[in-house]
């Protein structure tokens, strides 16, 4: 069966973004990090409305060669290729695709639409890639949860220049 991994970049004092949703401090040099791997495994991109948007500031609208689903209430009249949006529940949608074969599906950064994925209990697996900086404020890797969710460590790997890798699996 298919699973559903909240692959993101933290700091080290768990934020996903400053509080003005810039990620300057992310590494920006050669390193592959391990995502030419990860990227083999997907097929498929969840990707909150708020992420989206800041992809599409960024001049980058959809995951290239991924089925990219936006979540948004009030989907927008411009079009992009390659996303598809969803303004239902996110539920139905990933119950759908669990069940059909397919590659892993990503659930791309965005606290909010993790939230309700963690809270249903359908993300599977987590995958950190933790940068060495304090930022001391800004949106949180995890915001409230509703549902206690235990992990199992499956992999580390630490990088030149200080980001470690985390895997983790839910304990069903």
């Amino acid at each position: 069966m298919r699973r559903v991994i909240y692959e993101v970049a933290c700091s080290l004092d768990g934020y996903i973004a400053r509080l003005d949703h810039s990620c300057d401090w992310l590494p920006n040099d050669e390193q592959d990090y391990g995502l030419k791997d990860f990227y083999a495994r997907l097929d498929t991109a969840l990707i909150g409305r708020k992420t989206h948007d800041l992809m599409v500031k960024h001049g980058q609208p959809a995951m290239p060669g991924l089925t990219n689903y936006v979540f948004s209430r009030n989907p927008p009249s411009a079009t992009y290729e390659g996303v598809q949006w969803v303004s239902s529940s996110p539920l139905e949608l990933i119950g759908t695709l669990k069940s059909k074969p397919g590659k892993d599906i990503w659930l791309v950064g965005g606290s909010n639409l993790a939230q309700t994925l963690f809270g249903s209990r359908l993300v599977d697996e987590v995958s950190l890639a933790i940068v060495p900086v304090l930022l001391g404020d800004g949106i949180p890797l995890f915001p409230r949860f509703t549902a206690e969710t235990p992990l199992k460590l499956i992999e580390e790997k630490a990088y030149p220049g200080g980001v470690a890798r985390l895997r983790y699996e839910r304990v069903s």
